[in-house]
């Protein structure tokens, strides 16, 4: 018996000694997909020799004679540092997701296809002038160039998703950028979860007032009244009832690819307002935090007209050029302009044949074609896509259609981005190449979608701004002025074409000598166009006019930076006096040391501090405690949370939203206001223990780079997640969105994905930051090392000077004409 245990422990010894080897083997088999810094490589259609030097921090250096070979140039670092991310947008677009992660991603593919990014990128490529086509047919041949290149026995040619997957990635063909660009439309498309808030209220017997006190507006905005949506449709008012197998409104896309998210800052400001008597320009646009980050900096430096030029700044893996940045004369900077470019028809289908539908002329045929979508490890997923004269028709259970239309009726989008004439990506070589302001908005021209509010500055001291995409021009008879899907069979909601470049709001040089958005309303006054009346909340903006448009003292690059990371939260001080002086002296149970700090509290969401955690949670309780009895299962549709609701519940209106339906006493604010505390203090103390004194907002607001898909894969998300402590909130300048519905709630989801400040006396004391690093592999030491500069607030120096970039430089690469 000794002997055999003795045999068993050796051989148990011998099998973890395996174990250890296989783990190490893998490992270093794995690692062997971080690319080597130095190499060379032959390219066939390469004009001339490129070299490309990656700096200290992971930046390429694409040196090149033409700006066509700049671009293969592009496409093969795009590849070498960020494949799998590019796969992801590619399959994405293409509805392809489920070959890869099985039946969990049906609903996103379904939707892809049914909107047709990959046939509408295609016939979008043919509509492009041959200069475009000829560079992205170079940029893809870059990409291609690393698929293809030789690697040796022991090194893995791809990054570990493809290897933990089991995927291979196909040649790259030159239309397939094009779908990135659609689907940074689709992330920042807001227009549609507006108009779907509003017919859901309604269709739980809402009147329009009430609608209007949910679903708010600006209180600089005066709207004409909204059509009552309970009488508008033919149908009768009847509150949908969730179905009993489905506890919440069907997600819209299976990996939770980002959507209805918008918010951003830019301002420029002219010399006439700064030290230096030259411009300077600021820009952070907020997107959904993803590790790697959405953006990829890159230099591109090309030969033209005997000159060297440069553009340089974030680009956007799977597609060419420099989107955000600068180059020798010219800066510029987006933000979202939210304007509604987005509309839903309601389709009313003929009662003996599905497959027509009401027109204003009678009865017409849908489009229809049969779509089959691939399934791993499982049947292939048949579907028939339907367009009507509007657009696609959406599939029944987008967003919970299927709880909101009754029998007989569909719902069809019109959105801009699904033009098949899209020229966007055109527009991107004109900005690199643009000498001065006029020349920079005059590329816009190409410009379709999503719709960006543009600043720019010259070295010649001009300052301009343009809302930049195609707008669409509604009839005057139409009342609904696209708050709410429209009825398809009325031709007066129809849109009458598009507003004409030239009447878009553009300005140059004002008298003011600044120029600034972020996402709230941005027409001059007299403006006589429509572009939304759901425009982002104020709250940043208005921080923004106060920090850098009413500034006195003149301007400079520390002023600048010191705008960008501001962290004062006026919203949540509004809310803290509103909610404060409806509980009065009503305060039994609540520590009074704790209601002083919130009184003396000055607004800053500080990392180190515990109010600015308090008044977050508090914020959700209340959202919860006021409108969750009032719109049941329809919460989930504002449940992220939105301030302005809340707000306005303290005040005046068509009922009392504090009350709580399900109870038979009259509650006022003051109680629920009281009783939000008690739970908010209550559930803090559950998730963080100690007392409040110990709580930090930073602990609590993690800056959470998601990876996708293996945030969803816990033994997974540690190693590929990128998390960090970050301060700000949800209405600061230094943005940082949570999210109500997540877990953990108060995590930083969206945010600051790129910070840049630009100086035009000496472009090359420009600086920038993103959120994770350059790589996109977790075992490059470029994967995360960003991250803490980002959550510290601080930069990096945007130069393209040489001497600069080649001082301790980590490897070069060189490209080569194949012979």
């Amino acid at each position: 018996m000794r002997r055999l245990l003795k045999w068993l422990l050796g051989a148990l010894a011998i099998l973890a000694g395996l174990a250890v080897v296989g783990t190490g083997a893998a490992y270093y088999y794995l690692k062997g997909s971080v690319p080597p810094a130095n190499g060379e490589l032959r390219i066939a259609g390469l004009g001339a020799p490129v070299k490309i030097v990656y700096d200290a921090h992971g930046v390429p250096h694409i040196i090149a004679e033409t700006l066509r070979d700049a671009a293969m140039g592009q496409g093969f670092v795009h590849a070498r540092d960020r494949l799998w991310q590019m796969e992801m947008f590619r399959i994405a677009g293409e509805g392809r997701l489920s070959e890869i992660f099985g039946e969990k991603t049906i609903a996103t593919d379904i939707y892809m296809r049914t909107i047709d990014i990959a046939g509408r990128s295609r016939r979008s490529y043919e509509r492009l002038d041959d200069e475009t086509k000829a560079m992205l047919r170079a940029y893809v041949a870059g990409i291609n160039a690393w698929l293809e290149r030789e690697t040796g026995s022991f090194r893995a040619s791809l990054p570990p998703e493809f290897l933990i997957l089991g995927h291979e990635p196909r040649p790259w063909r030159p239309w397939q950028p094009l779908m990135t660009v659609k689907l940074m439309a689709q992330t920042l498309g807001t227009n549609l979860h507006h108009e779907l808030q509003r017919l859901a209220l309604a269709r739980r017997g809402f009147s329009p007032s009430e609608i209007a006190a949910i679903v708010r507006t600006n209180k600089s905005e005066s709207p004409p009244p909204l059509p009552d949506l309970r009488t508008l449709y033919g149908w009768p008012v009847k509150q949908a009832q969730m179905h009993p197998h489905r506890k919440r409104l069907a997600k819209p896309f299976g990996l939770s690819w980002p959507s209805a998210a918008s918010a951003s800052n830019n301002w420029v400001v002219a010399g006439s307002r700064t030290k230096t008597g030259k411009v300077l320009l600021a820009n952070d646009p907020h997107l959904r935090l993803g590790a790697p980050s959405i953006w990829y900096a890159v230099h591109l430096s090309w030969q033209e007209e005997g000159r060297r030029r440069h553009a340089i700044g974030m680009s956007l893996p799977s597609t060419p050029m420099v989107v955000l940045g600068r180059n020798d004369r010219v800066a510029w900077g987006f933000t979202n302009t939210g304007a509604d470019v987005q509309d839903l028809y309601i389709e009313k289908l003929h009662p003996r044949d599905p497959n027509r539908y009401k027109t204003p002329e009678g009865w017409a045929e849908f489009e229809r074609e049969k779509i089959t979508i691939k399934v791993k490890d499982a049947e292939d997923v048949t579907f028939i896509r339907r367009q009507s004269r509007h657009g696609p028709i959406l599939p029944t259970r987008y967003a919970g259609l299927d709880r909101l239309l009754p029998k007989g009726y569909v719902a069809a989008i019109r959105w801009t981005a699904l033009a098949d004439d899209d020229t966007t990506i055109a527009a991107l070589s004109r900005m690199a190449r643009a000498r001065n302001v006029e020349a920079y908005i005059e590329a816009q021209r190409l410009f379709v979608a999503p719709m960006q509010s543009m600043v720019v500055g010259d070295v010649d001291g001009n300052i301009g701004f343009i809302t930049a995409g195609r707008l669409p021009l509604r009839k005057a008879e139409n009342d609904l002025m696209g708050r709410a899907p429209a009825p398809g069979w009325d031709g007066r909601y129809d849109w009458a074409g598009f507003l004409p470049f030239d009447q878009l709001v553009k300005i140059v040089n004002p008298p003011s000598g600044v120029l600034y958005s972020a996402n709230a309303n941005i027409l001059p006054p007299g403006y006589p166009h429509h572009y939304t009346f759901d425009w982002t909340k104020d709250f940043r903006q208005e921080r923004v006019r106060e920090l850098v448009a009413e500034r006195k003292a003149p301007h400079d690059m520390a002023s600048m930076i010191s705008a960008q990371t501001d962290r004062k939260s006026k919203a949540l001080l509004e809310l803290r006096d509103k909610a404060l002086r409806a509980i009065g002296n009503k305060t039994d149970g609540i520590p009074v040391e704790l209601l002083s700090a919130l009184r003396r509290w000055d607004g800053e969401m500080l990392r180190a501090r515990p109010e600015p955690l308090i008044m977050i949670a508090w914020f959700k309780a209340l959202q919860e405690a006021i409108f969750r009895d009032d719109l049941g299962e329809d919460y989930a549709r504002f449940a992220k949370g939105d301030i302005a609701m809340v707000l306005g519940a303290f005040e005046a209106g068509p009922r009392n939203w504090c009350d709580n339906r399900e109870t038979s006493a009259i509650e006022d604010c003051g109680g629920i206001a009281r009783r939000a505390l008690e739970a908010a203090l209550a559930g803090l103390e559950k998730r963080y223990g100690g007392s409040w004194q110990t709580w930090r907002w930073g602990r609590a607001h993690m800056a959470h780079g998601a990876h996708r898909p293996f945030d969803n894969v816990p033994p997974l998300a540690k190693w590929f997640n990128v998390l960090v402590e970050s301060g700000g909130g949800p209405y600061t300048v230094l943005r940082g969105q949570t999210d109500f519905r997540k877990e953990p709630p108060f995590h930083n989801y969206h945010a600051s994905s790129y910070r840049g400040v630009f100086d035009l006396s000496d472009l090359d004391n420009s600086l920038w930051i993103h959120t994770t690093g350059q790589s996109g592999n977790p075992l490059s030491p470029h994967y995360r090392d960003l991250a803490p500069l980002w959550a510290e607030m601080k930069y990096l120096p945007m130069t393209t000077k040489p001497d600069a970039y080649e001082a301790n430089a980590e490897g070069v690469w060189l490209l080569r004409p194949e012979r």
